[in-house]
């Protein structure tokens, strides 16, 4: 199905009497107008208004009329959210092909500009499918101190089963773990002084089992602008203690990466330690700790340089949610398209000059 016909699916929130412009017209254009570059509420009326015989060869705005920025934002603001969210995402997992065992990276982010201080700014907590490069879903967190409660209801809407989810210390919650499993995945997650009586049990495991057979060990290296790396992964079964195997049932490996980095002639080592439900293959462990980091380098990073999210002003949350989303499916679409090899940013800039390159990423 095509993305109007997915955005149809959304309900109206407006009365009758308000209704100048469809509402699938106007959700069409934010979000062909975000893929184009505009970045708030008066760069996608400009958009409308310069591309509105665009608009229109798709079926949208036959009455001649672009709505004025007040109407956008109106609109958008008052979309439910989870509606939203669900026609997109729905669209966008259609369109993806699936390689091999995913991995799904999740992590939340916080949009700086949207409140006075970074405690009333939005959060945003994004599940990341690290193997396709695309965003699977989102939820706003009322801060970061939710992000925990906010993870473990996207992990009940996505479908886990074949699949690997990848998490920082924050989630390293018996809960959220509960959750992963009842949702049939597997998980990688990292495990700090936040959870004090595991943390130390796994770095005493490792002591004691460094030179053993037990001990599954994978190198990898890298070098490049002046530094190089050598990780050490090395992965243990989980033999817990009785009293932490009744907290932690679902855990069944232990991991340590140890790096060494050397960098303009200063080297320093560190380590730091995971828990999973993986069986022992250190080379697997490897790839899903070292690709966790995609969702800030290829979707974070991304999101604030080339889509300027950080910089977004827009106050009302809900209106900065439904923008954030925009621009999180835009970019999937853009690393979807396979007709040209260019940058991100440039290929946002093909859709913002060349109409029929526009109409490619979103029609195919």
């Amino acid at each position: 199905m095509s993305l109007l016909v997915h955005l149809s699916s959304i309900p109206d929130p407006r009365h009758d009497r308000n209704k100048r412009h469809e509402l699938v017209d106007v959700i069409f254009l934010a979000f062909s107008a975000i893929l184009s570059g505009a970045t708030g509420w008066k760069s996608i009326e400009q958009f409308g208004e310069e591309q509105l015989e665009w608009l229109q060869l798709h079926g949208v705005f036959q009455n001649g009329l672009s709505p004025s920025r007040h109407s956008i934002a109106y609109i958008i603001k008052s979309l439910q959210t989870e509606a939203l969210i669900n026609a997109l995402c729905l669209w966008l997992n259609q369109r993806r092909e699936q390689l091999g065992k995913p991995l799904i990276a999740l992590d939340g982010k916080t949009l700086r500009g949207t409140g006075n201080a970074l405690e009333e700014s939005l959060h945003l907590v994004s599940a990341y499918d690290v193997g396709n490069g695309l965003s699977l879903y989102q939820k706003s967190a009322a801060n970061k101190g939710q992000e925990g409660e906010t993870a473990r209801e996207i992990i009940k809407l996505l479908a886990l089963e074949g699949r690997i989810i990848t998490m920082d210390a924050l989630h390293c919650q018996v809960d959220t773990l509960e959750q992963v499993i009842q949702s049939k995945g597997d998980f990688v997650i990292q495990v700090k002084a936040n959870q004090k009586m595991l943390y130390q049990h796994v770095k005493t495991a490792f002591s004691a089992a460094y030179g053993c057979e037990d001990l599954s060990e994978y190198v990898e290296s890298n070098k490049g602008h002046g530094r190089e790396e050598y990780r050490t992964v090395m992965q243990l079964p989980a033999n817990l203690p009785e009293s932490l195997k009744a907290r932690w049932p679902h855990i069944r490996s232990f991991i340590e990466v140890a790096s060494e980095r050397t960098c303009h002639g200063k080297t320093s080592c560190d380590s730091r330690w995971y828990v999973s439900s993986l069986s022992i293959d250190a080379a697997k462990a490897a790839q899903a700790v070292r690709r966790h980091w995609e969702i800030e380098n290829s979707l974070h990073w991304v999101l604030d340089v080339v889509f300027r999210e950080d910089e977004m002003t827009i106050s009302a949350q809900n209106g900065a949610a439904h923008v954030a989303l925009f621009n999180r499916v835009a970019l999937s679409v853009i690393k979807q398209h396979v007709g040209k090899k260019d940058s991100i940013a440039a290929k946002r800039r093909g859709a913002a000059w060349n109409p029929s390159f526009r109409s490619e990423l979103i029609f195919g």
